[in-house]
């Protein structure tokens, strides 16, 4: 079964009176359809520590008050910010065209790791990114917004290492319908010599467990049954190797073969760059992919 959040991890603030499909009246007068919505503040607790995170929302043009929309969840790049999605990949016109909610998370250098280690350097917030993202923001967006609610109606994606958050926390939680992610990485252990990969999970040599397993998506693909997932990457100047994202779809394909309960749609893009130039250009597909895959 899977599981993103152990019981008693962390305390969500109205977490007494969460119920799904339900509208904090605050945020009201400040929806407008057709814009963006920034600078929300997501408060985290864990223990006696307290802490936030920012995320923006667009409500589509088509958008009514308190309308239960169908939820895409935009991670960003690493060291990036919550409004990366807006300034670079134009998703506002795919958003109106599917009438979807685009919610975008400050992320900073997260790794959308499941837990924290004694030796971890580097922690994003109170809570790792992971359980953030699968569990505290997606409750979140139920309570105040009416949005993320159902697998069915939620999907997730993100670019280089917001590709690997998407597609793990889609792995490890039963809050979504489908997931996407472009020129990702999918096995931390193909990525020895990382110190982004380090400063979370310690070096390679005295860490092999944790690299091979703890969070390594390759290696828990069987927990994307019953999610759908698109996978893109380009083929020069990439800053993971494009057989990252090969060797996740082979797997995937495997599994779709001996099981209706997976599937993967994937391109590769020879001569494709990495960065927002080519990135931008797998929105339409990306987009197009979450239309025909959430209800």
């Amino acid at each position: 079964m899977k599981k993103i959040l152990s019981a008693g991890t962390v305390i969500l603030f109205l977490v007494s009176c969460a119920t799904t499909g339900s509208f904090n009246k605050k945020y009201s007068s400040q929806i407008v359809p057709g814009r963006w919505l920034k600078k929300i503040m997501v408060p985290i607790t864990k223990g006696e520590k307290k802490s936030a995170t920012i995320i923006q929302i667009y409500f589509p043009k088509g958008y009514q008050k308190g309308e239960e929309l169908r939820t895409i969840i935009a991670l960003p790049s690493y060291n990036s910010n919550e409004r990366e999605w807006e300034k670079n990949a134009a998703v506002e016109r795919f958003a109106d065209k599917y009438n979807f909610a685009i919610v975008c998370p400050n992320m900073k250098k997260s790794l959308y790791e499941s837990l924290f280690y004694e030796n971890t350097e580097y922690r994003w917030n109170t809570v790792p990114g992971g359980k953030f993202v699968g569990e505290i923001l997606i409750n979140y967006l139920r309570q105040n917004f009416n949005l993320g609610n159902g697998k069915n109606k939620t999907g997730i994606m993100g670019v280089t290492v917001g590709a690997h958050g998407a597609v793990m926390v889609a792995a490890k939680s039963e809050n979504f319908g489908a997931a996407a992610g472009i020129s990702g990485y999918y096995n931390p252990s193909l990525m020895t010599t990382s110190k982004m990969v380090a400063s979370v999970y310690g070096t390679y040599n005295k860490n092999k467990e944790r690299w091979e397993k703890d969070d390594n998506v390759l290696s828990m693909a069987q927990g994307l049954s019953g999610v759908k997932v698109f996978l893109s990457h380009g083929t020069k100047n990439d800053a993971f190797n494009p057989g990252q994202s090969r060797l996740m779809a082979i797997k995937l394909k495997h599994l779709q073969n001996k099981s209706g309960s997976y599937h993967i749609q994937y391109q590769e893009s020879k001569g494709g760059y990495y960065g927002w130039t080519f990135w931008k250009k797998q929105i339409p597909h990306v987009m197009a992919f979450f239309d025909s895959s959430l209800k």
